[in-house]
């Protein structure tokens, strides 16, 4: 049996990290593709044991297939589901998987508070990459925040918030937090209510929650709403979602940009979108997830158990 695992792109896993593989008598390949298509993984994936995935692939049932050596997945984020669709598969196969839960939080927290003063304060419109001259914003002070999804990036984002004096923050996530509640002084609410009353709204859930922001829900919202979103793509519902940029009811930012001709038509001052996903992209959160995702790894592939295992 091969002994070989597989790194994809080299945001991720440094010398230090292959050192460590070598040590624990794993050699290394690596797929320097910052997004392999299905093709390249299923045969990359060959005679391998074990996977880094390190990249935005997405491992398909295929791609889970065509693994007759593999043992082990260690995800260097946190919504794994969304990144191996195939992992219903793989779960049947015996192959075991690992996230690095935590490790990009404080990023995407600190990205999320930027895209939300950003559209309260409007530097681009207001600046050299706009055409206004005189706008009076709002702001956090007087801003009812809701944040959708109470995990650990959720929870960071409100620390974050009180920190700079936001006074209004509420949020809905499945289960409520009443010890955060009462140290933060934050309110949990229900989701419509939260979509329905708050300025700006920010979303944290995961791929496997789905359509959380329906096109009834999303048709609620005041007008002026502040959307962000540096989560999940499916968390939104398309149609609606258009409908309030394009009548300039809203304003959005959104970590990602959303691969519809329509969307492409909107104007800077309603629609932001990062080039490809990078609210989780610092040197602190990829060194984290690189040593979690190396132990991980070395654990799965020694043990089959980690802290970490998802399935």
């Amino acid at each position: 049996m091969s002994n070989t695992v597989l790194i994809t792109d080299h945001l991720f896993i440094f010398d230090e990290h292959v050192q460590r593989l070598q040590q624990a008598g794993l050699s290394v390949e690596r797929l320097d593709v910052p997004q392999a298509s299905e093709e390249e993984l299923c045969e990359a994936i060959k005679g391998k044991i074990g996977y880094i995935l390190g990249g935005t692939e997405k491992v398909t049932p295929a791609v889970i297939d065509a693994a007759d050596e593999l043992k082990a997945i260690a995800f260097t984020g946190t919504d794994w589901e969304g990144f191996i669709p195939g992992y219903a598969q793989a779960t049947e196969k015996g192959i075991l998987i690992s996230n690095t839960p935590g490790a990009n939080a404080y990023s995407v927290a600190e990205y999320t508070v930027m895209l939300i003063l950003m559209l309260l304060r409007r530097p681009l419109e207001l600046g050299s990459t706009g055409t206004s001259k005189f706008v009076t914003t709002g702001s956090i002070l007087d801003a009812r925040i809701g944040i959708v999804g109470m995990g650990r990036i959720g929870e960071l984002v409100a620390r974050m918030l009180i920190g700079m004096g936001a006074t209004d923050v509420v949020y809905w996530s499945r289960q409520a937090k009443p010890a955060l509640q009462e140290e933060l002084g934050i309110r949990f609410m229900p989701l419509e209510e939260l979509v329905e009353t708050a300025d700006v709204i920010t979303t944290h859930v995961p791929s496997s929650a789905g359509e959380v922001l329906t096109k009834d829900l999303l048709r609620t919202t005041k007008e002026g709403v502040v959307l962000v979103n540096t989560g999940a793509q499916e968390t939104y519902n398309h149609d609606a979602l258009y409908d309030l940029l394009i009548d300039q009811k809203a304003r959005a930012a959104f970590d990602f940009p959303i691969e519809e001709t329509r969307f492409e038509k909107l104007t800077a001052d309603v629609w932001f979108y990062s080039n490809v996903t990078t609210a989780y992209n610092t040197h602190e959160a990829a060194q984290l997830a690189s040593d979690m995702a190396t132990e991980s790894l070395i654990n799965l592939l020694a043990t089959g158990q980690d802290d970490y295992r998802v399935n």
